[in-house]
């Protein structure tokens, strides 16, 4: 069993107004795609996105192909999206859900959708993946940055933590808690996730052991 990992970058004169908002739009930062479920005419997709709320919110009400969208809050720059997509209205969507949508390949989670690309990796054996990337839409340029054999490495760091302890890391990151000399304190990342110091603290120490033993854990068993 073999996997690729993909980068996509569509060509910019014929890139879905659905692409551009979630990888182009100067109100999101980040989307990252965890699932989706394939209908007779619709693909539903369960996202989680960095960036302005209501923003996004207005704009997706007016993009050919969506037909519905469903909006959570987690943090004041992000927030759980569901979104039912009308691939046959779009050509390109539409091209790109046959291509993926193939017997012997799935398409690991998340996708990750930033700066007009979209990062991906599929799984499958060779045979399948070589010929799920011949068919790649013209539209899209494609790089192939690795490929391997399939294993644990499809889980990231952050999959063993939990949504709050996740959100905290991520605060404390963008805040610049991690950096040298530290940009922010327990205080801020508190105030960004509208909790106490003490709780903020926490969940962050739970994060870091968590992956601290993931890591370490990994070495040893090599």
């Amino acid at each position: 069993m073999k996997y690729a990992r993909l980068t996509g970058t569509p060509d910019p004169e014929r890139t879905p107004e659905i692409f551009d908002l979630l990888a182009r739009s100067s109100f999101v930062d980040e989307a990252r795609l965890y699932d989706w479920n394939l209908s007779s005419d619709a693909v539903t997709a369960l996202l989680e996105v960095d960036g302005e709320r209501e923003r996004f919110r207005d704009e997706a009400a007016d993009v050919l192909g969506m037909r519905s969208v469903d909006t959570t809050r987690i943090s004041e720059r992000r927030f759980t999206l569901l979104a039912v997509l009308e691939p046959t209205v779009v050509p390109l969507l539409q091209g790109l859900v046959g291509t993926i949508s193939r017997e012997g390949l799935v398409v690991a989670k998340p996708l990750l959708y930033r700066d007009g690309q979209v990062h991906a990796r599929i799984v499958g054996s060779a045979p399948v993946l070589q010929r799920a990337v011949d068919e790649f839409p013209a539209e899209i340029a494609l790089e192939i940055s690795a490929i391997g054999e399939f294993d644990r490495s499809r889980e990231t760091p952050l999959s063993g933590l939990s949504d709050r302890q996740r959100e905290a890391l991520l605060a404390a990151f963008d805040l610049g808690y991690y950096e040298h000399p530290r940009r922010a304190t327990h205080e801020d990342v508190a105030a960004r996730l509208d909790c106490a110091p003490n709780t903020a603290s926490e969940h962050l120490q739970k994060a870091e052991i968590k992956l601290v033993t993931d890591v370490l854990r990994s070495e040893f068993v090599r």
